[in-house]
């Protein structure tokens, strides 16, 4: 009877062992899957105002600012701000056209007032846009003979390169629409058509925007010089699609100057390609981006990443401080 009760206790003290085994393992599990349940709650509230996700990845999913418009908002109101300089529209001392507005009668008794004293003179300026159309200069090359026999032509000016050609001002607005304003070559030629009556193709349009990039090679080497010994310097990158495929898009700023170069790498190539946080001797900003790191420069961390990255903790975590770092580094 005695053994029986040996045998059962035994086999209980084993059973309890195996269960608290099992427990202590269901226990480790448990932590490891809601480690990863929080993890992809961070990663599913991941956005452009807690992250580094681009705002143009989010569509029409994108939220509200939040809690930083309504900071943003408390601290200034719509429209000019006090002490910024205003900007209207002012009268100019010489117009380029007067027309006379003088009245016929008297609007209290009818007399006619054609040779009436002039008491007084409003005055009303209207911008408006001078008649749109092409300016077309004819350069005629005149060939003279000698009493030599030969004849000779005269060398036609630089932009007259063909029988009909678009001249240095169109090619500068269409590179510029192309360019600065991201107008696409369709509508680019729809605009001079439209407004301009002057017809042009979409591969003229891009001929005009290659010419004008291959002239910049000593802007671009100016730029570079004066980036490389500004005090501070602002890197990041983003991507682009350059005929279907994916490339780089990196930027070096200053308070003055902006450099932007397209790259089919993200990396080290890229930048050292640039050749501005290379050769530098200020302080470069950036996000922390391993790449950045590995160069030899005096580094300061991007304050506009601090405050999304603050803000996740809020979104995520829910802790009060982050706020209030945020608030400091506003």
């Amino acid at each position: 009877m005695e053994s029986n009760w040996q045998e059962i206790a035994e086999e209980r003290s084993q059973k309890i062992t195996e269960l608290e085994a099992e427990n202590a393992e269901l226990k480790s599990t448990i932590t490891v899957l809601q480690q990863r349940i929080s993890d992809l709650e961070v990663r599913i509230n991941r956005n452009s105002s807690n992250s580094s996700v681009p705002p143009s990845s989010e569509g029409l999913s994108k939220p509200p600012v939040g809690n930083r418009a309504d900071r943003r908002s408390k601290r200034r109101n719509p429209g000019k701000q006090p002490g910024t300089e205003g900007k209207h529209l002012a009268q100019v001392e010489s117009p380029d056209e007067v027309i006379v507005h003088r009245p016929d009668k008297c609007l209290s008794c009818g007399e006619d007032l054609s040779k009436g004293e002039v008491v007084d003179i409003e005055a009303r300026q209207v911008f408006e846009l001078p008649k749109m159309a092409a300016h077309v200069i004819e350069h005629q090359l005149v060939r003279v003979a000698c009493k030599c026999g030969s004849n000779t032509k005269a060398s036609p000016p630089k932009e007259a390169t063909a029988p009909t050609c678009y001249g240095p001002s169109i090619r500068a607005l269409a590179t510029y629409l192309s360019v600065y304003q991201h107008v696409p070559y369709d509508r680019i030629c729809e605009i001079f058509a439209d407004v301009l009556s002057i017809p042009i193709s979409s591969g003229s349009i891009a001929s005009m925007v290659s010419e004008g990039g291959g002239l910049l090679g000593l802007f671009t080497e100016t730029i570079t010089d004066l980036l490389r010994d500004a005090p501070t310097v602002h890197f990041d990158e983003s991507g682009a699609r350059v005929e279907g495929s994916l490339h780089w898009v990196h930027v070096a700023t200053s308070c003055l100057y902006t450099l932007l170069t397209c790259h089919k790498r993200r990396g080290t190539t890229a930048i050292d390609e640039m050749a501005v946080i290379s050769k530098m001797t200020g302080i470069a900003v950036h996000d922390g981006w391993k790449p950045y790191r590995s160069y030899e420069v005096i580094h300061q961390l991007c304050n506009a990443h601090h405050i999304r990255e603050l803000q996740a903790v809020t979104d995520n975590l829910g802790q009060a401080w982050a706020n209030e770092m945020i608030e400091l580094l506003l």
